[in-house]
């Protein structure tokens, strides 16, 4: 094995003496050589950093002009603002150029007029962006003449003339230099020629002793370097460049079983990565390790923010209710768990289940299993433990030492999938209870894109402006969402699709990006129309008290002030005491009715319930009208025996008075009042007929609210406030019961209610 080392060593001594021969003789002409190239070289490296200067001007040239038409295009401030950066750089490149260019003579007149024509280029490039300034119009005009147009050109060909001429200087110095080099090589050749036969007689020796098998080793490395790993590597020489190759295909097997296993892993990466799911992330992770490892079965876990283990996926496993034992074996799975060594990112290879299960819930758990032999493949990413994949065998399996290198390394590409995966379940869950709550909100929502094109719009605008989302998606926010109004801050109108109006109160605003920029606008449209109808409730009930007022206190203020300043009969006194005692009832009256709609709508109205004639109660309410009511005949219609009624005696009786007061009020031409009262399984039922002015359907459409007065004169003849019938059906609804009318113009109308015969129907109707 030394016999090749010393021969190398003599013929390394003989060639070293040539050597020291050969450089004696070249030393004084490369000295000569060294000291004239010094000076091309420096000559060369400046004409090469005046080119790259000039070089990097001309760069600067096209970014302003390209900034230059895009502005004049668009009106982009960004590309302005581009244009002014690239000005600046221009301008400290004609002062590199400059300076660089004084070394030769005849650069300095053509940096001159490359700067002159480079002036008059920006003069005329400056016109055009003021006039972009003032609009496209007067921008395209200024620019139809073309003239910064022309000077680029001109600018571009005397820029292109400096570079030709750098080129060409640039040239001629790497011709001296060559030149320079050609005289050392020369004297090289020279001193070579003396020792090339001393030189071919070691070759001849070299070629036996050391180039044949040198050959084959060159021909080996270039076949490992080529990636060829199925050639074996031999060489029967007894000596080092034997022992070489030797080495050589040692590290050949390694390689081809480093790249067969690098094969592996990107056939593995590239499956995870397409798995969207967890489930299919443990599918595909055991498809793609099993024919390495020999794992049937596989186990998917992942941390928590806290830390702990999470089981997510199982893959392999007959019996899906597995994953249930292991849940519920999870306090005994982490006692045994080497948390430390899986943090530090190390595979552990458990062969013997029997032996780590310590409990008799893990024996139990491992019995239901099916598996003898665990690896377990800590899952990192940046240093993160993210989770844990479990590989199982059904039969004792030892992980070697290469089965715990490639799982360490496939462990690094499922746990980038794993984050991908977790990443992806958290953004869906977060985009669907966005989603929900978007779709669910009460208010309508509707969002646009920066050009004002509809995006997205909830349920409940859907409702309030006719148009489906698929329908508005694109269209034009004033096409999908028209506001009419007034006056400006006025109240706003939505008209649907379909024209109906609808009162809004809309609230916009934009939506930016990280950077700030608007890339939407969201709209938030709530139906006010309870809130305008409690406004004109307001208005109503403003206007309808204190036109109710005025009356009887201006009859009250009248007849007083006739009783104080004058003189009269007493017969008068009379009259109009009898007249200030009518207004001031009506008065009593009309705060009555205030005080019971207030009373119901806080619920502060409590029932007093009890059994009741109530043949006995009409009776009783007729008595006075008939003794009022002149020109009305007021009859009854009564069964011969009539079930006990449960009610509130006073609220009944207010019921009563109510409809029968209404039902003289309004036959102002006298005719008959019937009040029937029959019953009806459980209920009874109470009619009140009459032959008055009556109503029309759509008159009837708002009779039970409150301060509605049909539009007709003899209904505004006859006065009141509009809260009689809606006191009346909060009364009987109150009882359990319900009021009902039909009506005929002309003809008349006929109310009915029903009240109850038992205590059970009232007890459930809130009271």
């Amino acid at each position: 094995m030394r016999r090749l080392r010393v021969q190398l060593t003599v013929l390394l001594a003989l060639l070293g003496m040539l050597v020291l021969a050969w450089g004696a003789a070249i030393f004084l002409g490369a000295r000569d050589a060294a000291r004239s190239s010094a000076s091309i070289q420096s000559s060369v490296d400046r004409v090469d950093e005046l080119r790259q200067a000039a070089t990097g001007l001309s760069r600067e040239f096209v970014a302003m002009e390209t900034s230059r038409r895009a502005y004049l295009l668009t009106g982009d401030r960004a590309s302005r603002d581009a244009r002014a950066r690239a000005e600046v750089r221009a301008v400290e490149g004609f002062k590199r150029v400059s300076a660089l260019s004084e070394r030769w003579r005849n650069l300095p007149p053509l940096v001159s007029d490359v700067a002159a024509e480079y002036r008059a280029w920006v003069r005329t490039g400056q016109t055009e962006l003021k006039a972009r300034r003032r609009g496209a119009a007067a921008a395209a005009l200024v620019a139809s003449r073309g003239n910064a147009d022309k000077h680029f050109r001109q600018l571009w060909a005397l820029q292109a003339k400096l570079e030709d001429q750098l080129a060409r200087s640039q040239y001629s110095y790497a011709r001296n230099q060559d030149r320079t080099y050609a005289t050392a090589q020369a004297l090289a050749v020279r001193t070579a020629l003396m020792m090339l036969a001393a030189l071919v007689l070691l070759a001849v020796w070299l070629r036996r002793a050391v180039g044949a098998p040198a050959d084959a080793l060159r021909s080996a490395s270039g076949r490992l370097a080529g990636g060829d790993l199925e050639t074996p590597v031999t060489l029967d020489v007894d000596n080092e460049l034997g022992a070489v190759a030797s080495d050589l295909e040692t590290m050949r097997r390694r390689l081809a079983g480093r790249m067969e296993a690098l094969e592996r892993l990107r056939h593995l990466s590239a499956q995870v990565v397409g798995a969207t799911s967890l489930q299919r992330l443990a599918e595909v992770a055991l498809a793609g390790l099993q024919p390495e490892v020999g794992a049937t079965r596989a186990i998917l876990g992942a941390a928590r923010p806290g830390g702990d283990l999470v089981l997510r996926a199982l893959a392999g496993f007959p019996d899906s209710g597995v994953a249930d034992d292991i849940v519920k074996a999870d306090a005994e799975i982490r006692h045994v768990l080497p948390v430390g060594s899986l943090r530090a990112g190390q595979v552990v290879g458990l062969a013997d289940l029997d032996g780590v299960a310590t409990t008799t819930a893990l024996h139990e758990l491992v019995g239901k299993m099916g598996v003898r032999s665990l690896a377990l493949v800590p899952l990192l990413s940046r240093g993160r433990f993210l989770g844990l994949l479990a590989l199982c065998w059904t039969e004792r399996h030892q992980l070697d030492r290469e089965q715990e290198a490639l799982l360490g390394l496939a462990g690094n590409q499922i746990a980038g999938a794993l984050e991908a995966a977790l990443r992806l379940e958290e953004a869906e869950r977060a985009a669907g209870e966005a989603r929900a709550v978007f779709y669910a909100i009460a208010d309508g929502v509707l969002l646009t894109d920066p050009f004002g094109r509809v995006t997205a719009m909830n349920r409940a605008l859907e409702a309030l402006t006719g148009w489906t989302e698929t329908d508005a998606r694109g269209r034009p926010y004033a096409e999908v969402l028209p506001i009419a109004t007034d006056q400006v801050g006025g109240p706003a109108d939505l008209v649907s699709r379909y024209g109906r109006k609808v009162p809004v109160a809309v609230s916009s605003a934009p939506i930016f990006d990280a950077r700030g920029r608007v890339v939407g606008g969201v709209d938030v449209i709530r139906d006010v129309s309870r809130e305008r109808e409690i406004d004109e409730v307001k208005s109503a009930l403003i206007s309808t008290v204190s036109h109710e007022l005025r009356t009887p206190l201006t009859l009250i203020h009248g007849f007083a002030e006739l009783l104080v300043l004058r003189d009269m009969p007493v017969e008068r006194q009379r009259s109009s005491a009898v007249e200030i005692l009518d207004a001031s009832r009506r008065l009593v009256r009309l705060i009555d009715d205030l005080l019971s709609v207030s009373r119901m709508e806080s619920g502060r109205l409590v029932l007093d319930p009890r059994p009741l004639d109530l043949a006995s109660v009409v009776e009783r309410i007729l008595s006075p009208f008939r003794a009022m009511a002149a020109k009305h005949t007021l009859r009854t219609k009564l069964p011969g025996s009539l079930p006990v009624v449960w009610g509130d005696p006073d609220k009944v009786e207010q019921i009563l008075t109510n409809l029968v007061g209404n039902a003289i009020k309004y036959s102002p031409g006298g005719g008959e009042v019937l009040v029937t009262v029959d019953q009806d399984g459980d209920t009874v039922q109470v009619s009140v007929r009459d032959q008055g002015i009556g109503m029309s359907p759509r008159d009837m459409g708002q009779l039970f609210e409150k301060f509605y007065r049909v539009d007709r004169e003899e209904v505004r003849r006859t006065g009141g406030t509009g809260l009689g019938l809606y006191i009346t059906k909060r009364l009987v609804e109150m009882h359990g019961g319900r009021l009902w009318a039909e009506s005929w113009p002309g003809v008349g109308s006929v109310f009915r209610f029903t009240l109850p015969t038992t205590s059970d129907e009232l007890a459930g109707s809130g009271r």
